[in-house]
C-alpha cells in the first residue's frame, strides 16, 4: 500500500506544474476566474505537501491564497493600479519598470515564505533557499513580461503566465520531494 501512495504522490508531483501552468494563465486570462489561480494552485501544492509530509504545518503554504490575491496591477492607462503597485509607482517616481519589477519580486518572496514549514519539516533548507530564489526570480522576470499568447479551450492565454506559475509549483514540487 506504501508503494502505490509513493507512485500516486510522484505521478501528481510531476504532472503538478503542468496544471498549474494551465489554472494560473487560465486565472488571468480576458473572462478567467482568478480563483482558478488564487486558490486552487495554493491547494493543490498544499495537498500534495501534506500528502508527502503528513504534517498540518503545511497548512502555512495557503497563505499563498492572500499573496495572489494581492494584485501586481500598476497604475497607467487609467488602471489605478493595485495597492502594492501604486506604492512601489510612488516610491520609484513613477518609474513604472522599477515599480513591476519590486511589485512581482515582493509577491514571489512572499510565495516563497508560504513555503517556510517544508523546510522545518524536512531540513532542506539548501534546497528550499535555492528553489525560493527561484520562485522570486520568475515572479520578478518572467511573470510581467510579454512572451505572446497561444489559444487553448477557446481561450487566448498568455505564455508568461503559464511559465510563471508553471515554473512556481515546479520550485514548490522540488521543495516538497527533495530531503528527508
Amino acid at each position: 500500500m506504501k508503494k502505490i501512495k509513493l507512485i500516486i504522490t510522484n505521478i501528481y508531483a510531476s504532472i503538478l506544474p503542468i496544471i498549474c501552468g494551465f489554472l494560473g494563465a487560465f486565472g488571468g486570462t480576458t473572462g478567467g476566474n482568478k480563483a482558478a489561480r488564487r486558490y486552487l494552485i495554493p491547494i493543490l501544492i498544499t495537498g500534495l505537501a501534506f500528502a508527502q509530509t503528513g504534517s498540518i504545518l503545511v497548512l502555512t503554504i495557503l497563505s499563498m491564497i492572500g499573496w495572489l490575491s494581492l494584485g501586481y496591477g500598476i497604475p497607467g492607462n487609467g488602471d489605478e493600479g493595485s495597492h502594492l503597485g501604486r506604492f512601489y509607482y510612488n516610491l520609484f517616481h513613477q518609474n513604472h519598470l522599477l515599480a513591476d519589477i519590486f511589485t512581482r519580486g515582493t509577491i514571489g518572496l512572499l510565495i516563497a515564505l508560504s513555503l517556510i514549514s517544508i523546510p522545518i519539516i524536512k531540513e532542506n533548507w539548501f534546497i528550499y533557499i535555492l528553489c525560493g530564489l527561484g520562485i522570486c526570480s520568475v515572479y520578478t522576470y518572467i511573470s510581467w513580461r510579454n512572451l505572446g499568447q497561444y489559444r487553448l479551450f477557446g481561450k487566448d492565454l498568455n505564455w508568461s503566465e503559464t511559465l510563471t506559475y508553471g515554473l512556481i509549483t515546479l520550485f514548490a514540487v522540488l521543495i516538497i520531494k527533495i530531503g528527508k
